[in-house]
């Protein structure tokens, strides 16, 4: 039979030459994950103040990172190889903003996301005035707060300001459509006869033709806007402020129209570069990403 060996018995002379076989990384791989897999079973348990944990194979331990180093502590306890890394701030979703989005004011309407802007430090959604005339703090899809009103020109002109105060929201330079999303490369105005779309939360995206520019439209009851460009596309209630696209560069937010995309009509939009040089702002532009259907 062969010799039991247990701590605190001499070893026979062949047992004690002999070298410890040496532990392999594969090997401490393998038990790290394990260890990450006990973590993982108590997800449904684990603190606010525990923000993540993670394999670290050059310390061969698992990281738990934390607000609260003694919360670590108790999470992970019974666990050897275990290394807490203190951080700040915990980790938040993040959702992002695209032109055509739903929005809609705490004190009652809806409305469409133009397109995204910034000034200096400052984050903006660019919409129709005559949605920011609203007021109240404006949400975007889900109901996530975005932000308070910042400017609005109405009448005269008809675009507005949505600052983007909560870092639930990243801005970004797409505009949904009916294959993907349309990337935001700048802001070169159609002339008449060009293609235009329209990406509205309501009606969605389609697209028609630029009929007449510069015009001005009496909405009725005191609310004259100039300057506007007409296109035979049509449009629904809610999607006032939506993205006016042509290619890939930004053209405006829509205003009005008339009729509705039923029986067809008419819509007007205001265009981008008096809202951007009236108040200072850049659009946010940038290349397609791979990602980008």
């Amino acid at each position: 039979m062969g010799a039991l060996l247990s701590v605190g018995m001499a070893l026979p002379a062949s047992a004690a030459s002999a070298s410890p076989e040496p532990i392999s990384s594969a090997q401490r791989l393998l038990a790290l994950q394990g260890l990450m897999a006990v973590l993982d079973s108590r997800s449904g348990s684990v603190p606010n103040s525990v923000t993540g944990w993670y394999v670290d194979p050059a310390s061969n331990s698992v990281v738990v990172l934390a607000t609260d180093d003694a919360a670590a502590r108790t999470f992970a306890a019974g666990q050897r190889h275990v290394r807490i890394e203190h951080v700040d701030a915990r980790p938040r979703l993040l959702a992002d903003l695209r032109g055509g989005d739903t929005i809609t004011t705490s004190v009652g309407g809806r409305c469409s996301v133009g397109f995204n802007a910034i000034s200096g430090h400052t984050r903006y959604i660019i919409t129709a005035g005559h949605c920011t005339k609203l007021g109240g703090t404006w949400s975007g899809p889900g109901g996530t707060a975005i932000g308070p009103v910042a400017k609005t020109t109405f009448p005269g002109h008809d675009f507005g300001l949505v600052e983007v105060t909560s870092a639930a929201w990243e801005q970004t330079h797409d505009v949904d459509s009916d294959h993907g999303y349309l990337n935001v490369a700048g802001d070169a105005p159609a002339a008449v006869g060009d293609q235009v779309c329209l990406s509205g939360s309501t009606s969605g995206y389609h697209c028609g033709k630029v009929v007449a520019v510069g015009e001005t439209v009496n909405y009725g009851d005191g609310d004259v806007v100039n300057g506007l460009t007409r296109t035979d596309m049509c449009a629904e209630a809610g999607d006032s402020g939506g993205s006016i696209m042509s290619g890939s560069q930004a053209q405006g937010t829509l205003s009005g129209g008339s009729g509705g995309c039923l029986l067809g009509g008419q819509t007007y939009f205001q265009p981008i570069q008096q809202v951007l040089s009236t108040y200072g702002l850049t659009l946010i532009t940038g290349a397609a990403s791979q990602d980008q259907r």
